[in-house]
């Protein structure tokens, strides 16, 4: 009977993080489908090794943990390795412009430097993103500054400082609070010598927890800002949005972002690349993420190594192709309603 009874609870948090609920008891569901997909296939063969159905309604509890298994194993495979490349390498690649890219959650309360700067040395990176950086990470990583003359600073004691260092001129740079009041973002342009500028747009939005937002409205109205955003630029606009989005591809809101903008998250058929939580390795999801426009194509997606946050860096390299025009999808009126009115909500609870 315990068998059964988790079996029921392991189908019922598969489906929760399909409505439309917020809270984060509800969406923290979505965080940990590789881990509860681990636990449907144990449950699955106990019940059929040690406690075989006998009941109708035992029956129809299996099918449905096998049901519920398979449709997370949907969700989530296609952030494998044996899923197909979203995008193929271009064939002028040895003509384009490759820039690379390392973004950090460094945890404010991490004091040991040395670890990030050796990897940004290691990597070399043309520009690197920080998060939770307050005025100590700062001070600290003012050595790259005559490297990187280009700095975007942001330094803030409530875990939501972000730094952005660039070797490449920067332009048009604001420093936004799209929804709360004290969690910036970063847009800018990043000129690298080509027709047109990229457009980079770096966010930290709050995530759902105990300890953070009940709800996961905040985080999700940034989001879909960011996303009405990316919709006005040109068409031929390349674009990137990176950060610790503290939300998992395969989400609701996450795929609602993918959906308006055209944008792709270079995840898929690369693997799954888990940057949190860097102490638990049985408990680790994908919550940092870079989505690119489609005359953009990453060339290389690697995490890195320890620097004693509870997040792994991500480094990565891509090419960039212009005079490639990238329309943006079409949006029914009903997924244009969904964007505003999780928007107004997520702007209603932080006020």
């Amino acid at each position: 009977m315990i068998l059964y009874s988790f079996a029921v609870f392991l189908i019922v948090i598969a489906l929760l993080p399909l409505t439309r609920g917020t809270h984060w008891i509800i969406r923290g569901w979505d965080f940990i489908r590789v881990q509860t997909s681990f636990l449907q296939i144990l449950v699955i063969i106990l019940l059929l090794t040690l406690e075989f159905p006998q009941e109708s309604w035992q029956y129809v509890t299996l099918i449905s943990l096998v049901a519920a298994f398979v449709f997370q194993v949907f969700v989530v495979f296609p952030y494998s390795r044996y899923y197909p490349l979203s995008q193929a390498k271009p064939k002028n690649a040895d003509h384009l412009k490759q820039i690379s890219l390392l973004s950090s959650n460094v945890l404010q309360t991490n004091r040991d430097y040395e670890k990030l700067i050796n990897e940004i040395k290691r990597k070399d990176p043309d520009l690197f993103l920080v998060m939770e950086t307050d005025s100590k990470w700062e001070e600290a990583l003012q050595l790259f500054e005559e490297d990187y003359p280009h700095v975007v600073r942001v330094p803030l004691d409530n875990l939501y400082g972000m730094h952005l260092y660039s070797k490449l001129e920067l332009s048009e740079t604001q420093v936004n609070y799209l929804v709360e009041k004290d969690v910036p973002s970063i847009f800018t342009k990043v000129h690298y010598g080509g027709y047109k500028p990229l457009n980079l747009i770096c966010v930290h939005p709050a995530p759902p927890s105990p300890t953070e937002n009940e709800t996961s409205e905040e985080r999700d109205a940034e989001l879909l800002i960011v996303g009405k955003a990316v919709r006005e630029l040109e068409d031929d606009a390349q674009v990137i949005v990176c950060g610790d989005l503290n939300d998992v591809v395969w989400s609701r809101v996450s795929k609602l972002f993918a959906r308006i903008t055209g944008l792709i998250d270079p995840r898929i058929g690369r693997g799954l690349f888990p940057t949190f939580h860097a102490d638990y390795w049985y408990l680790r999801f994908p919550i940092d993420h870079l989505f690119h426009s489609k005359n953009i194509t990453v060339n290389n997606m690697e995490r890195l190594g320890f620097i004693g946050s509870d997040h792994f860096p991500m480094y990565f390299t891509f090419w960039l192709e212009e005079f490639q025009k990238t329309e943006k999808p079409e949006i029914d009126e009903e997924t244009n309603e969904e964007v505003e009115e999780r928007i107004q909500e997520g702007i209603e609870r932080a006020e």
